[in-house]
């Protein structure tokens, strides 16, 4: 998934990422056991700002939408939502 990160919104870069992620999976682009771009990604993507994407992938770990695996990294929860 390409994160698409509007910083003149006015929206968290964190909440842009969540809901990027949600409607990804919503809309059939994302499936379930996925593998998502690191922490390290995102702080090239971002600019050196990885806390936006890890505060985003706690989140969704939360929400258990999200799961992170020692070895494997960050995958889509076999179930989510």
């Amino acid at each position: 998934i390409k994160f698409l990160l509007d910083y003149s919104s006015g929206m968290p870069i964190y909440r842009q990422i969540i809901d990027q992620i949600r409607f990804g999976i919503a809309s059939g682009q994302l499936k379930l056991g996925e593998q998502l771009p690191t922490a390290e990604r995102f702080a090239v993507e971002l600019k050196g700002k990885s806390k936006y994407g890890i505060q985003a992938y706690k989140e969704l770990e939360n929400q258990n939408i999200l799961e992170t695996q020692q070895g494997t990294g960050t995958l889509l929860a076999k179930r989510t939502m």
